[in-house]
């Protein structure tokens, strides 16, 4: 007796990526992340969360790779994506210039604001966040947690850390941060100094750092 197998049904490609990004960016913004992909096509990963970065940009064996950490809400998420893109095209535009230009400087600052610029509108982004968010592509950091006021605008449609921001405390305070009390010292920049209150050395933390009072 015969049994009768389907064949499996075969996804295009391009729909295996819209797919994948309509998981995880807002709706509205599928289309244009399409267009961008169908210029100039890359591979495209979610990965797991990595302290270190909240994307990665790979030109690898003549093929752009492109990842993203998963746990990012999905506006994170697509700045982050759109971020990255941005150094697919400069890498691609790499030929132009004479010397190579440098990760997150002038070439690649224009070039995300650039990408950027279709999607700072109501119908993407929250009132809240296009706020912080277009003042800051005016001249966008090397990574969107150096610029404090959109981390916090951004983690509020993230599930909440346990804590308050460092940066809500007062010089003197103590706080409790990764099991080691401190005491909080001054302002510098994005970081502050803290003193350990134990061993009394001083370190400096990112002023974005969920601490227990």
């Amino acid at each position: 007796m015969f049994q009768l197998f389907r064949k499996p049904k075969i996804i295009p490609k391009d729909q295996m990526f819209r797919n994948a990004f309509s998981k995880h960016i807002p709706e509205t913004a599928v289309d244009y992340v399409m267009s961008l992909w169908t210029e100039h096509p890359f591979y495209f990963k979610v990965a797991r969360s990595r302290k270190t970065c909240l994307g990665n940009y790979m030109f690898k064996n003549g093929s752009h790779h492109i990842s993203v950490n998963g746990d990012s809400n999905a506006y994170s998420f697509l700045i982050t994506l759109i971020h990255e893109i941005a150094h697919q095209r400069v890498q691609i535009q790499q030929s132009l210039f004479k010397r190579k230009p440098s990760p997150h400087g002038e070439t690649w600052k224009r070039e995300f604001s650039r990408l950027m610029s279709p999607l700072l509108k109501p119908n993407v982004f929250p009132e809240d966040i296009l706020e912080v968010l277009i003042p800051h592509m005016q001249d966008p950091a090397a990574s969107s947690v150096k610029d404090p006021n959109l981390v916090k605008v951004l983690a509020k449609y993230s599930p909440q850390s346990e804590g308050i921001y460092l940066s809500d405390l007062k010089d003197g305070e103590e706080f409790l941060f990764k099991g080691r009390r401190f005491k909080r010292i001054a302002q510098r920049r994005t970081r502050i100094l803290v003193e350990c209150v134990n061993s009394k050395k001083r370190y400096t933390i990112p002023g974005i750092a969920h601490v227990k009072p």
